[in-house]
């Protein structure tokens, strides 16, 4: 009888086991599916935002990818400056981070946006994290 029983808790446990180990991988699979697997062609486009600024109101940023791995980065210091920087070069995109040549942060590549990243490759946190964002033009 005791036999029975302690089978019987095996079978019980193993399937408890088996149950939460299927629902961890579903909502793994999930949270990688909305967006999909990050390819070249899906970052290849225009990307605008407001980035902070220390001593101005804002840096308007406008971000051209090609086709053929180019960048254009455009910028004005707005409140300061109406005058326009750019810097050019090739990008590279490894996993979900975007690398521009001759900039020393990166970019995570998500759904129809970019969110820089910090000087060690990080995301950025704190009250201005959502303002770190360039979104992808229609």
């Amino acid at each position: 009888m005791r036999w029975i029983v302690s089978i019987s808790v095996l079978f019980v446990l193993s399937g408890l086991f088996t149950a939460c180990m299927n629902q961890h991988a579903t909502s793994n699979t999930a949270d990688t599916g909305k967006f999909g697997k990050v390819t070249e062609s899906k970052v290849i486009g225009v990307y605008k935002g407001d980035l902070p600024c220390t001593d101005c109101e804002a840096i308007k940023t406008v971000l051209t990818l090609t086709e053929n791995k180019e960048y254009v980065l455009e910028y004005i210091y707005v409140g300061k400056s109406q005058e326009a920087f750019s810097k050019s070069g090739k990008w590279e995109l490894s996993n979900t981070e975007l690398d521009l040549s001759d900039l020393d942060y990166r970019y995570k590549v998500e759904d129809k946006q970019l969110r820089q990243l910090d000087l060690s490759g990080k995301e950025i946190a704190g009250e201005l994290a959502d303002r770190y964002i360039l979104r992808q033009l229609p």
